[in-house]
């Protein structure tokens, strides 16, 4: 029982910095933006066609504005059986190197300390910070090479 109650407790860490108190984000419909996307990053040109990024980004997106934030941080579709969530908060020391250095370059970590790895399917993942409910998109990673 209590390993299960660690689990839980990983899975709904604490907010980034830019939450507000009393606000709680697992109620919060999810909602996106490309507002601070690093498009010169190469991860972008893994999308091959504007077709790809409109059927396979954009679409996914679409669907996940009809959940609310618990929904997405507990999905686990894909996944093996007790290795973790598909979508999930991590460190921002944890990006690699070059996506690291923009990131606090651009005063990210001070703000916010953690990055958002959200599933698009199998390797797929995008990237980005979450302000309030706001899942703000960053890079994303075809093969799922940041984390």
């Amino acid at each position: 029982m209590a390993k299960a109650k660690r689990q839980r407790e990983k899975i709904f860490e604490p907010s980034p910095k830019s939450i507000k108190t009393g606000f709680h984000l697992n109620s919060e419909k999810f909602r996106w933006s490309f507002e601070k996307c690093l498009w010169e990053h190469g991860g972008w040109r893994d999308c091959k066609d504007i077709k790809f990024f409109v059927e396979h980004i954009i679409s996914k997106l679409q669907e996940l504005e009809k959940s609310i934030w618990q929904e997405i941080l507990t999905a686990a579709g894909g996944k093996s059986e007790g290795h973790g969530n598909n979508n999930h908060f991590i460190s921002g020391i944890a990006l690699p190197s070059e996506e690291r250095r923009k990131f606090i370059e651009l005063g990210y970590m001070r703000a916010y300390e953690k990055v958002f790895s959200l599933r698009l399917s199998g390797k797929e993942r995008l990237i980005g910070i979450v302000d309030l409910n706001v899942f703000k998109i960053l890079w994303f990673d075809a093969n799922h090479k940041f984390f």
